[in-house]
């Protein structure tokens, strides 16, 4: 049986950082992203749908947005899909929308509900809003079945309850980074966090998709970590310490973007020791990337290479500068920074906060 294992998709999220045009194509995406995995599931004879929570992002879900959602998983049939609500949609209601039959909640009694998927699969599950009433009594699973347990959540989760409870696969949700080798619960079990479908932001950097899982016989025979993102998150650091002009940080910049496809979203970090005097036209940069991918940010985090030893013995201004600041008690970074700031300033010249 082929089963998929999703989750924190954030379907209407508000995705702040975009710009108004781009955020609202990355919503139709993410969206589109749901409804590609629906197709998927049913073009490669996957049986069930596993989504761990945060389907929707309470604050932005559209009645169009949920239309769509129960129209794929409908199309989808006879895929079966299993949803437990995680933190961010477990207020979101289906109202008036008629459901899917092959869609299924775990709402059941407020506690843990459990589903036999046949192949002697069991699928079990809670709802993260009824988390203290679930785990007050944990599911004792059969222990001559494959048991999955699906939820949403890390801290909130009492990972030393679940063991020693007949758990063979721990399907998990709200951690958006894809765990790349399911780590072991209990002698027989093993936990993985599935990651975000599509990354929506600059802390969601990397390959973003799903589980697809192969169980046969009792025994899980194969996972595959699949992607079928329109875009990936991109972080980039660039050294620009041979720097000399604002043309060397863009022609440094672009090399070290040179095998990044258009369609993604990038952030470039700016590092190293620079030349004093290096303007490096940070609004352009990010203006000229923006013209090359879907969208780009520029951070700074490089400094001036300047010999604050030597300073320390100038006498001019600059150097009584350094003196003062050497004389109080900061952190070396911070230090670092407030030198920077004061010997441009003392020198005339544009200074970026």
């Amino acid at each position: 049986m082929k089963i998929i294992h999703t989750g924190d998709i954030h379907i209407g999220s508000a995705l702040k950082g975009f710009s108004p045009e781009k955020a609202a194509i990355r919503k139709a995406e993410i969206l589109d992203g749901f409804c590609k995995l629906t197709r998927y599931a049913k073009e490669n004879g996957v049986a069930a749908v596993l989504i761990a929570g945060d389907l929707f992002d309470e604050n932005g879900v559209l009645p169009y947005m949920k239309r769509t959602v129960l129209a794929a998983i409908e199309t989808a049939n006879p895929v079966r899909f299993f949803y437990v609500s995680g933190n961010h949609d477990a207020t979101v209601e289906f109202g008036d929308h008629a459901l899917p039959q092959n869609l299924y909640f775990f709402s059941e009694n407020h506690g843990f509900f459990s589903y036999d998927l046949g192949e002697k699969i069991t699928l079990t599950g809670a709802d993260t809003r009824n988390f203290p009433t679930a785990f007050s009594t944990p599911p004792v699973l059969p222990r001559d079945t494959f048991n999955i347990l699906l939820l949403h959540g890390a801290e909130d989760i009492p990972f030393p309850l679940l063991r020693d409870r007949n758990v063979d696969y721990l399907a998990l949700g709200h951690i958006h980074k894809p765990s790349p080798i399911a780590e072991s619960l209990d002698g027989r079990g093993r936990y993985r966090y599935c990651g975000c479908l599509e990354g929506r932001g600059f802390d969601e950097v990397g390959a973003r998709g799903f589980f697809l899982l192969e169980i046969q016989n009792g025994s899980l025979i194969g996972e595959k970590f699949l992607s079928l993102a329109k875009r990936t998150v991109v972080e980039v650091r660039v050294d620009i310490s041979a720097c000399d002009t604002a043309l060397d940080v863009e022609n440094a910049t672009l090399a070290a973007l040179q095998t990044t496809g258009g369609e993604n979203i990038v952030k470039i970090v700016l590092c190293g020791r620079h030349k004093e005097g290096l303007r490096k036209d940070i609004s352009l940069l990010c203006a000229r990337l923006c013209e090359r991918f879907f969208f780009a940010k520029v951070e700074d985090e490089s400094r001036v290479a300047i010999d604050y030893d030597a300073l320390k013995t100038d006498k001019t201004e600059r150097g009584e500068f350094v003196r003062e600041v050497g004389r109080y008690e900061m952190n070396e970074d911070f230090r670092a920074e407030v030198l920077e700031v004061g010997l441009k300033a003392l020198l005339g010249e544009e200074i970026d906060l």
